[in-house]
């Protein structure tokens, strides 16, 4: 069992997670915006960004905005 089956299974995700009832391209979706936005947080750091408010607008885009 790799990590994630095990998290899965661990923190009953069938029952619990939010995407449970996502179909395929529902969640695909949801992981390549979630993705670009990690991306867009982590090349800000490498630019040596460091505003708290910059940085904290990027999560919440990536969690919010991404809802289908």
């Amino acid at each position: 069992m790799d990590l994630f089956e095990k998290y899965y299974d661990e923190n009953n995700l069938e029952e619990t997670s939010e995407f449970s009832q996502c179909n395929r391209k529902q969640l695909v979706i949801e992981a390549d915006y979630m993705h670009d936005a990690l991306k867009k947080i982590l090349s800000y750091l490498d630019e040596d960004g460091s505003d708290l408010n910059v940085i904290r607008s990027m999560v919440m885009d990536g969690l919010y905005e991404s809802r289908i």
